[in-house]
């Protein structure tokens, strides 16, 4: 069995070796057009706005109030703290097309429930399902509050006591360890002063929204990306070169190591046939970015981005207005 598995690595070692001394990957990046301004005014137009952060606001705050007083009468259970996380949190939130967009805010118990975790999530349910008119929903790991037109808030249920070393998550089979402010710490540690990282998070979240395929997670492609960043001094080298580390990542098969607890892969949910579409759709991202890096012709470069990326990339048209603004 040993000398068939190590045959199989130095038959992989070869492949990886042959790609190396064969690709043509490099690139002139000079003698294309540098559209790092169009990538920058993509990101803005990608973000939360701040004029709609009030509303977000309040909205937390009056959820945070409706629980806070509902478990005020339940003598079993402890009165919730409250910690946003996720894509909020490390600051990766991306506008859905329609103008929508996603926020967890963690519901955390200092104290063990003496009850089942799904019948904790229903009365987190409970305590806010009038809360708004599209009112909200149970999902298997969390409660979600909708506001229509606006944006979903997701309730994730979680106790910690002193003694755990994570929190545990409510699902509606069983307790699950997980930790997401060590995910967020993670992500932090490894943030640049320019914003860079978190630009490309972003612009992976986006492009994978685009495609016809199911694709991995939001979590799934900022861990990726925090793994296999390559700096640069333009975003759009930067997103063709880390696209490119990515897809070199997959050793035996699409995957992504969850660096927090529970050390799961964030990916496990997708089939051999959706892994397989992201990887060719990966794969397709990749030559059609470096053709694009290498044409000297701007509004065919522009026209190249927004087919990968979608109506939102500016056009040119776009920063000319914007410069002529300020």
């Amino acid at each position: 069995m040993l000398p068939i598995l190590l045959r199989v690595i130095a038959v992989s070692l070869g492949a990886l070796l042959v790609k190396e001394l064969f690709s043509d990957s490099k690139i002139d990046y000079a003698k294309g057009c540098n559209s790092h301004d169009q990538f920058l005014r993509f990101a803005s137009n990608v973000s939360v706005p701040e004029f709609k952060m009030p509303r977000l606001i309040s909205s937390r705050k009056a959820i945070e109030r409706r629980i806070t007083t509902f478990f005020r009468t339940k003598k079993n259970v402890s009165i919730p703290k409250f910690y946003i996380q996720g894509s909020y949190k490390m600051e990766t939130m991306v506008l859905e097309r329609d103008g929508t967009y996603d926020v967890d805010l963690g519901v955390y118990f200092l104290k063990k429930p003496s009850v089942e975790p799904s019948t904790l999530q229903l009365w987190v349910l409970e305590s806010i399902n009038d809360h708004t008119y599209t009112g909200a929903r149970h999902k298997e790991k969390c409660v979600r509050v909708r506001y229509q037109a606006e944006f979903d808030i997701d309730l994730p249920v979680y106790y910690k006591t002193e003694s755990d070393p994570h929190p545990f998550l409510a699902t509606k089979y069983k307790w699950v360890e997980s930790d997401p402010k060590e995910l967020c710490d993670w992500f932090d540690d490894r943030k640049d002063e320019n914003g860079q990282l978190v630009r490309l998070v972003k612009y992976f979240k986006t492009w994978a929204k685009n495609r016809p395929h199911k694709m991995p997670s939001g979590i799934a492609f900022t861990v990726w990306v925090a793994k296999n960043y390559k700096t640069n001094v333009r975003d759009d080298v930067a997103f063709y070169e880390t696209a490119m580390a990515i897809d070199d990542s997959f050793a035996w098969s699409v995957s992504c190591e969850n660096p927090a607890t529970p050390g799961d892969d964030l990916v496990e949910k997708l089939n051999s046939s959706q892994k397989e579409a992201f990887k060719n759709e990966l794969g397709n991202l990749i030559e059609a970015a470096k053709k694009t890096l290498q044409l000297a012709d701007p509004k065919k470069a522009t026209s190249s981005w927004r087919m990968l990326l979608g109506k939102r990339f500016p056009t040119l048209e776009d920063i000319k207005d914007s410069n002529n603004r300020l």
